[in-house]
C-alpha cells in the first residue's frame, strides 16, 4: 500500500531543486529542526506531552540513566547507587554539576524536587507515577535517600526516566511555577536560549555539561526550531533550504527527496514503542464472533505484519521486523516464551469454520489517525479471510471513553512503550486497564507488579505474556520508528534501541 507522489508535485519538487538547492548550516554550527507544534514552555511536569518529551532529556537530567546492551543502569546525576532494602535507596551524587546559570547542583536540588513531585497541593497530571515513594531525606551535600512505601519493582526506573531534577535556587522562589517552563533551566547538554509558542525554540550546547556514559556533550552549537504544523509547508522548506532537518516526511516523499540527489533519509534506532492490536471483553456484546478465542486467534493468523511493516514504511522497511512481542527483554522485568502466530490465512479460514464462522462476520476496527495506514490494511487482510473489517477513526483522547462505553470491536492503536526500560507500563497498560474482564489474568498481571527479583519476575511476566497471548487478547504490530529527512551534512549519532524519542542533541553533522 505504498502511496505515490502526484506528478504536479513532483514537478514542484524538481522546479525547487533547480531554483533553490539545499544549504546546510554547518559552516555556522547551527541546525534548523522545525517541529510540528510548540507549546508555551518547556516544563516536564506541568505540561507533559510530545513537545516537553523530544526536548526534556536535551535540558534535564536525570538521577541514573540506563544502557540497553548491558540491561543495568548507568551514571548520571548520580555517581552511585544503591538499595539497602526493599524500600531504601541511596544516592551519592557528582559534586561536579552545574546548572546552566553557573550554580553549583547539590543533594538540595534533589530533595527539592521530590518533594514538589509528592507535595498533594501540587496537581500534576501522571502524579501517580510516583505514587510509590514515600519520602525523600538529604544525608549530606552530596547523598540523599528515598523511602518507599511499598515494594516498587519500577523505583528505581523512574530515576532513571520522566523524573527530571529541578534548581531549587530558580523554581522553588516562584509564586506560579508555570513561570518556569517559559525560562527553563537545568543540567542537561542543551541550554534554552529562547522560547515563544509562535517563533519556536532556540537552544545552544551548553559549555558547562560533562558528557556521561547514558548522555553525551551537544555537537552542534546551536539549534533552532520554529514550529512548522505541515507537511506541504516543511517539504517546501527543505526545497528552498530553509531547514536542515524535518521528521515525519511520509515514506514516499522522504525517497523522493532523496532521489533528488540532494537530501538523504534515517529512520529512528528502534524503540520500546509498537502499534497494537486487542480485543477487548465487551467487544463481544457487539459481535458475537470475538467472544470466542478460536475467531482472535484466526484474526491474528490472517494478519501478515511483515506487510504492515511496507505499509507504513514503504522502501524505508528493508530490514524491519515486526515488534516481537508486548515488551521486549532489554526492558527490566520482560518475559516471555510464545512469540506471535505467524501469518497463515488458511489456518484462519479453518479456525473461523470451525468456530462456526466460515462466512466470516462484520465488525469495525477503532483506531487513531497516526493508524490508519497500517489498520487500512489490516482491514483488508482480514477480508481475504471472509472477515467484513471496516475502520472508525478517533482522536487518542476519546479511547478511554469508547473502551469505557462497549464501543469498540477490536481495537488497533499506537502505543509508547511506556517510556522506560522496565515492563511495569505494559503491565497496567494492556492488562490493569479493566479492558480484558478475566480474573486470572488480573491476579498474575498484579503478582508481577510485587516480585522485585529480577529473574523472578521474568518468570512470573512471562506466565502472563504467554496466557494473554494462548487467549488472543493482543498482538504487538509494528515498531515504533521515526522517519528523517535532511541534508547530507547531518547525521544521527544514536543508535542504540531507546526508550522514546530522539532527543535535538543527539544530532551532529558528518
Amino acid at each position: 500500500m505504498k502511496r505515490s507522489i502526484p506528478a504536479i508535485v513532483a514537478a514542484a519538487f524538481a522546479a525547487l531543486l533547480i531554483a533553490n538547492p539545499a544549504c546546510a548550516q554547518k559552516s555556522k554550527d547551527t541546525l534548523r529542526f522545525p517541529l510540528s507544534d510548540a507549546e508555551p514552555g518547556l516544563d516536564p511536569y506541568l505540561l507533559p506531552g510530545p513537545f516537553n518529551n523530544v526536548w526534556e532529556p536535551s535540558v534535564w537530567d536525570n538521577l541514573l540513566g540506563f544502557d540497553s546492551k548491558k540491561v543495568d543502569y548507568s551514571p548520571l546525576l548520580a555517581k552511585s547507587w544503591s538499595q539497602p532494602d526493599e524500600l531504601t535507596y541511596e544516592f551519592e551524587l557528582r559534586d561536579d554539576v552545574k546548572w546552566q546559570d553557573g550554580e553549583a547542583f547539590d543533594a538540595d536540588d534533589v530533595v527539592y524536587t521530590m518533594n514538589y513531585i509528592l507535595d498533594p497541593k501540587v496537581n500534576l497530571r501522571y502524579k501517580s507515577n510516583w505514587a510509590w515513594l514515600g519520602s525523600v531525606e538529604k544525608l549530606g551535600q552530596y547523598k540523599v535517600r528515598l523511602k518507599a512505601k511499598y515494594p516498587a519493582p519500577d523505583g528505581m526506573m523512574w530515576m532513571a526516566f520522566n523524573t527530571s531534577i529541578f534548581p531549587e535556587h530558580v523554581h522553588n522562589p516562584l509564586a506560579d511555577k508555570n513561570a518556569f517552563g517559559a525560562k527553563p533551566i537545568g543540567t542537561g547538554p542543551l541550554k534554552i536560549v529562547r522560547l515563544d509558542k509562535n517563533a519556536g525554540i532556540t537552544a545552544e550546547r551548553n559549555p558547562l555539561f560533562k558528557a556521561m556514559p547514558s548522555k553525551a556533550t551537544a555537537p552542534i552549537g546551536r539549534i533552532v526550531a520554529e514550529p512548522v504544523p505541515d507537511t506541504g509547508t516543511l517539504v517546501a522548506k527543505l526545497l528552498r533550504g530553509e531547514v536542515d532537518l524535518a521528521r515525519e516526511i511520509p515514506a514516499d516523499q522522504a525517497i523522493a527527496l532523496r532521489d533528488s540527489g540532494k537530501f538523504e533519509f534515517t529512520l529512528s534506532p528502534a524503540a520500546l514503542g509498537y502499534s497494537f492490536m486487542g480485543f477487548p471483553t465487551a467487544g463481544a456484546q457487539n459481535v458475537k464472533a470475538l467472544g470466542d478465542v478460536r475467531v482472535r486467534q484466526a484474526i491474528i493468523r490472517a494478519i501478515d505484519r511483515n506487510a504492515l511493516v511496507t505499509a507504513q514504511y514503504g522502501e524505508l522497511a528493508k530490514g524491519l521486523k515486526p515488534h516481537e512481542a508486548l515488551c521486549s527483554k532489554e526492558q527490566l522485568g520482560c518475559g516471555y516464551t510464545k512469540p506471535v502466530p505467524n501469518y497463515d490465512p488458511a489456518a484462519a479460514k479453518k479456525l473461523l469454520a470451525e468456530a462456526g464462522y466460515a462466512d466470516g462476520f462484520d465488525v469495525v476496527i477503532s483506531t487513531f489517525p497516526s493508524n490508519v495506514t497500517e489498520s487500512t490494511a489490516v482491514s483488508g487482510m482480514l477480508r481475504a479471510v471472509g472477515i467484513r473489517a471496516t475502520i472508525r477513526v478517533h482522536p487518542p483522547a476519546q479511547r478511554v471513553q469508547l473502551l469505557s462505553a462497549g464501543k469498540v470491536d477490536i481495537g488497533y492503536y499506537g502505543w509508547s512503550g511506556g517510556g522506560m526500560f522496565e515492563v511495569s507500563s505494559q503491565i497496567v497498560r494492556h492488562f490493569l486497564s479493566k479492558e480484558y474482564d478475566d480474573p486470572a489474568l488480573v491476579k498474575m498481571a498484579e503478582a508481577s507488579g510485587a516480585m522485585m527479583d529480577d529473574k523472578l519476575r521474568r518468570a512470573e511476566v512471562a506466565k502472563l505474556m504467554d496466557y494473554a497471548n494462548d487467549n488472543a487478547y493482543a498482538y504487538p504490530m509494528v515498531s515504533n520508528r521515526v522517519i528523517f529527512t535532511h541534508t547530507k551534512e547531518v547525521k544521527l549519532l544514536a543508535t542504540d534501541l531507546r526508550s522514546g524519542q530522539v532527543n535535538p542533541h543527539e544530532w551532529g553533522w558528518k
